[in-house]
Order: structure tokens, then sequence, then C-alpha cells
């Protein structure tokens, strides 16, 4: 019961943040679903980040730019194919290996001070980094979002939506094809649409008390220390 219980207060901490910053659920709530219940990863936590994600370009959908999107789904469709052709190959000592290490490089992605221009060819780069991380971990949105962290608001939470919808769906039915998810993932994602409903509700309210810089930083120091202890474990 216990355990339950706190899978669920990290998802739906990590729900939280993905409303009130636009990232969070992968990079917070896997490397800890990882160490507490390695059955959340990567499975049914990129169909909570599916479920997400969905919301989100709902929300964003008017703002979208198709142009440098396109690009991105092309490289995201690479990255898919090779992480999971990589990971149809590796035991689970290898996969955690693997697992704590892209986790620890999405972090260091996401403090680095580079400010790359957001062209075609970038967007391509960074969907091909991101469908690969983010099929492996579940947590992919450090190329992305380094790319696209000086851009107008409004277009970066649409574009970002929509890779991430794309990334998401595609790369579960690639998993699925490939016989590294089943029906228990569904089953784990339905577990956890409750405690990502209630997350996402409370962004609206959490966001008038408390500044995102902090939020973040917590984010991404519990991301590099449950990635760094997968490796080290």
């Amino acid at each position: 019961m216990t355990e339950v219980l706190l899978i669920n207060l990290i998802l739906l901490t990590g729900a939280c943040l993905q409303g009130l910053l636009g990232f969070g659920l992968g990079l917070f709530s896997a490397p800890l679903l990882f160490i507490l219940a390695p059955q959340y990863v990567p499975g049914p936590m990129i169909l909570n980040a599916l479920l997400l994600t969905l919301l989100m370009s709902i929300r964003n959908h008017q703002d979208l730019q198709w142009r440098q999107t396109s690009y991105a789904l092309a490289g995201g469709t690479l990255g898919v194919l090779g992480a999971a052709l990589l990971m149809s190959s590796l035991v689970f000592a290898q996969y955690r290996m693997l697992f704590g290490g892209l986790i620890v490089i999405a972090v260091l992605l996401s403090v680095v001070g580079a400010r790359p221009a957001l062209s075609p060819r970038n967007n391509l780069i960074a969907g091909i980094f991101s469908g690969f991380i983010g099929t492996a971990t579940s947590a992919g949105g450090a190329p992305m979002g380094l790319l696209y962290q000086h851009a107008e608001p409004r277009l970066r939470n649409a574009n970002l939506s929509m890779f991430f919808l794309y990334i998401n769906v595609f790369g579960m039915l690639v998993l699925w094809l490939g016989g590294i998810s089943g029906w228990a993932d569904i089953y784990l994602f339905l577990q956890s649409i409750p405690a990502l409903l209630i997350g996402w509700g409370m962004s609206g309210f959490v966001g008038r008390h408390l500044q995102a810089k902090r939020l973040r930083q917590m984010i991404l120091l519990v991301a590099f220390a449950a990635g760094l202890m997968s490796v080290l474990l």
C-alpha cells in the first residue's frame, strides 16, 4: 500500500510540474519510478506523457508552426526506431545503465547555456535525440526543450506538444510491435490516470504560489541523482 501511494504521489507531482513548466513528468517521475517500480518505464510512462501532451496539444494547437515541426517529426521517427532497435537487444542490467546515462545526459542538456538557432536542421537533430531518449527513458524533453528555450511561449508549447504527441504515439507503437511493451503497460497507465489528472489540475493553483525557476532546479537535481543511481547501483 505504501508503494502504491508513493507511486501515485510521484506521478501527481510530475503531472503538476508538467502543467507548470511544459515538462517535468518524464524527467522528474521516470527516474524515481525506475528505481521504485521499474515496470513503469518506459511503456506506462510514455502513455502517461501521451495523455498530458494530448491535453497540451488541444490547448495550443492554433499556434502550431508546421514547417519547423515537420523536420522535428522526421528526426524523432529516426530516434524512436534507433532506440527500439537497441532496446530489443539489451538485458535489464544493460538497459538500467542506458537509462541512467541518458537521464544524466538529458539533465546536462537542460542546464547547458547553449542557444541553438531555431532552424529546420536543428529541429531535425534535436528531434533525433529527443525521439531516442524519449523512447528509451520516457524523458526525452531536454534536446527539444533546449532548442525552443527562447522561443515565444505559445509557439514553443504548440510545437513541442505536437512533437511529443507524435513521438509518444509512434514510440509506443514501435515498442508494442517489437514486444518490448504489452497489455501490462496499458493496465498500469489506466491506474495512473487519476493521479495524472489531479496533478494537471493542481498546476494552475500551484503556479500562483511557486517560482518556476526553483521548480525546474528541483526537477533537474532529482533526475540527475536518480539517473546517477541507476548507473552506479
